[in-house]
Order: C-alpha cells, then structure tokens, then sequence
C-alpha cells in the first residue's frame, strides 16, 4: 500500500531539467557577453594605444564579430532547429575560446581580424541563439521565468568587465586575453554539453508536466496545445508584416546597443572619468539590467507582451537620451540604471513575443534569422561612432544612435498577431 502511494511521486524528477538548462544558459550568458561584448570595451583604449590604432581602426574587430553574427546565426538557428544545441555550442565555445589566445598574440591588423573572425564564429553566432532556443523548447507556461531566468546572466557581466580592466593595468591586455580564452574552455565547453534537444526526445513534457494520461500531485492532468504552422510555412512568417517589424525592431535596437557596449568606457573616459571609475559604471549597468531580466519575463507572461517589450525600448531610449548629457558621476549613475533597465527588460519579453506569435517549432531558425539582420546594425554602428569620435567628439557620435530607438518602439507596436495559426496555449483538465 505504501508503494503504491509512493509511485507517482517517483516519476517526475525533482527539478525539472529544464531548469538546469536555464541555469547553464546563465552562466554561459554571463561568461560570453562578459569577455565578447561589454569586456571589449575594457580593451578598446589599451590595444588602441599599444598597436597605435584609432578608433575606427579598434572598432573593425567588434564589426567583425557583428557581421559573423549575421552570417552564421541563421545557420546556427537552423542546425538548433535540426540537430539540437549541444555539441554545436561545444564547438562554438572552444572557437571562441581559441579567439581569445590569438587576440593574445596579435601584432598586425591581419591577426586581430583573424582574431574577432573566431570569436564571431564561435560565441557570436552560438552563444545567444542556441541558448535562447534551447531554454525555450523546454517551456511553455514558464517560457517567460525561463528566459528570464538566463538572460539574467548578461546582467552580470558588468562583473567581468571590472576584473578585465584590473587584470589588463596589472598584466596587461595580451595577457588578460589569453586567460580569457583558457577561462572559456575550462568553463564554457562543459556547460555547453548541458544542453539538450526537446523534452519529448528524453520521455519529458514541457515545463515538467506529468507524462500524458498521468495526473499531478492535485489531481490535475495537463495537456500542451503547439500553435498550428501558418499555411506556407517559414516564407509566409518571413514575409509577414509583424516579423518584418519585430526584425525591423531588433535591428534598431542593435544598433544603438553594439556602440553603447563597444564604445561605453572609452566615451566616459573622453568625458573626464578615469578607467577604473568607467569599468565600475559598467558593472552599475549590467547589475541595474538585472530585476527586469526575470521580471519583465514574468510580466510578459501575464501582461500584453507587447507592450511590455515597447517599454523596455522606451527606457532604453531615454536612457540613451541622457547619455549624450552626462557631465558628472550622479548623471552618468541614472544613465547606467535607466539605460541597463530597459535593455535588460527587453530580452526576455521579446523572446516571449516570439513563442507566442510563431512558437517554438521554427523558434531557432527565426531567432537565427532575425539575429543575423540585427548584426547588420552592429556591424555599422561602432565604427560609425567611432568614425565620428576621431572627427568630433562622442557626444555628437552618440546623437546617431537615438533615433533608431525611437524607431524601434513605433515598429513594436505596430506589431499585431498572426492571423493564421494560433498562439502558445496551455489548457489545463482535471
């Protein structure tokens, strides 16, 4: 009688994997938008004056990673779709990895391109879509807190960023590269093999729910309703107003972003910071993009989710307002807070958005898509601004930057749902 009793309990594992996932997600979004991302930042001025480069010079190579990016991730979002994003994030973590030890040792503008090629490859083009995509295949009604849950891990990384400016003014810049690159094998190539392919395929359901026919601790049975396919499949999506729109979106946002990051300590050095002081600001904006990483994912499961990735953009874009107004420590402290809000808030709403306009069936191949068109702003944008410093000063660059913002907004909320097809949706039975 007791076995009995005790049987249904024994079959469903305590912590759903899935969480697991999103916990190796995390981590493996803190490590790669730490060191390929906002840590850049921290070498930007100290390969700029060591190689005697300007700055549109230094700013070829995060153009480069950008239009990896747009090359691969359509790729990678696929072959996520198709084979399942374990071993090649694996691979994508060991290439990025490699990248780092040749920056390492880079003496000529030919080896620092080589450089960001396989940074590119490797973590541009596989960190943040194969993470998303995993993550998202294994949740429904939590697909939101999941998101959240991971892109939090970019929310830390402002951490890396401060330890990377100390270990270049006490080891200099090559050296600090090459742990970089050690760093991302020791710890990366492992938790990329957490990852796995959906749920179904190891006798799971999605978020955990009790196998088919099989009743939850409450006397509850839950069955999982896939959104149907649009009639003509991927190019219908493709070609459809909304995803124009969302891509449009994601493409103005990336444009404002990639030179924030890039240029971000740099900028407040010109503006009379020291290193030290701009390192500690990017740590005050990725820890202020924090609390809105999980909660605006959580907001976007109860709430409209597209008004909530249209106010995330608007702090985005205030804050990208007042950066061209900083003048003291005060000014620059609101800046990181409202500016590292609204960018942290938007990842996981949008993400969201996309499960529930088009679901997960395609959610790599989209994502991979979309990815790819939005690194085409990030593929201009530092080098512009770049461009523009050399010739006037960051404040007049940065001015370049809001309007796509502003656009970003409008394009969110002209966003409807699709007609055809239906959205996510969980019908719960007793």
């Amino acid at each position: 009688m007791t076995a009995d009793v005790s049987a249904p309990r024994r079959r469903r594992p305590r912590l759903f994997y899935g969480w697991w996932m999103a916990l190796s997600g995390l981590y493996l979004m803190f490590w790669t938008t730490g060191v390929s991302f906002f840590g850049f930042s921290a070498f930007f001025d100290s390969i700029r004056l060591d190689l005697n480069w300007s700055r549109a010079q230094v700013s070829l190579g995060p153009a480069i990673l950008a239009l990896q990016t747009a090359v691969f991730s359509p790729t990678i979002g696929f072959l996520t779709d198709r084979l399942g994003p374990r071993f090649v994030t694996a691979i994508g973590m060991f290439l990025g990895g490699a990248g780092f030890i040749v920056l390492s040792r880079v003496d000529h503008a030919w080896q620092y391109y080589v450089a960001f090629i396989l940074i590119g490859s490797g973590m541009g083009a596989t960190s943040y879509v194969m993470v998303a995509t995993a993550v998202s295949n294994w949740f429904l009604r939590n697909r939101g807190k999941a998101l959240g849950l991971t892109f939090m891990g970019p929310g830390f990384a402002g951490i890396i960023t401060a330890l990377l400016v100390v270990l270049i003014r006490e080891y200099g810049w090559r050296d600090a590269a090459l742990f970089t690159g050690i760093g991302t094998w020791i710890t990366c190539v492992p938790l990329a093999l957490v990852l796995r392919r959906r749920p179904e395929h190891y006798g799971l359901r999605m978020d955990g729910d009790p196998p088919e026919g099989d009743v939850s601790e409450s006397g509850e049975s839950s069955t999982v309703a896939e959104p149907e396919p649009m009639p003509g499949g991927v190019r219908s999506i493709l070609l459809s107003r909304s995803y124009l729109l969302y891509v449009g979106a994601l493409s103005m946002q990336q444009i404002a972003i990639t030179a924030m990051v890039v240029h971000h300590i740099p900028a407040l050095v010109s503006y009379g910071f020291s290193v030290e002081t701009a390192g500690a600001m990017v740590v005050v904006f990725t820890i202020a993009s924090i609390p809105m990483r999980f909660f605006s994912g959580a907001l976007a499961d109860r709430f409209n989710k597209k008004l909530v990735v249209a106010t995330m953009l608007s702090f985005q874009l205030a804050g990208g307002i007042l950066f061209i107004f900083v003048a003291n420590i005060w000014v620059a402290i609101l800046f990181e807070v409202i500016y590292g809000t609204g960018w942290g808030g938007s990842n996981a709403a949008r993400l969201s958005l996309q499960g529930e306009y088009w679901g997960r069936g395609i959610f790599g191949s989209l994502m991979g898509l979309q990815v790819g068109a939005g690194a085409v702003g990030g593929l201009i944008s530092p080098v512009l601004v770049g461009w523009l410093a050399d010739a006037y000063d960051y404040r007049i660059a940065f001015m370049t930057v809001v309007l796509p913002l502003a656009l970003a907004v409008v394009m969110v909320l002209l966003m409807n749902r699709p007609h055809s097809g239906t959205a996510d949706s969980v019908r719960l039975a007793t």
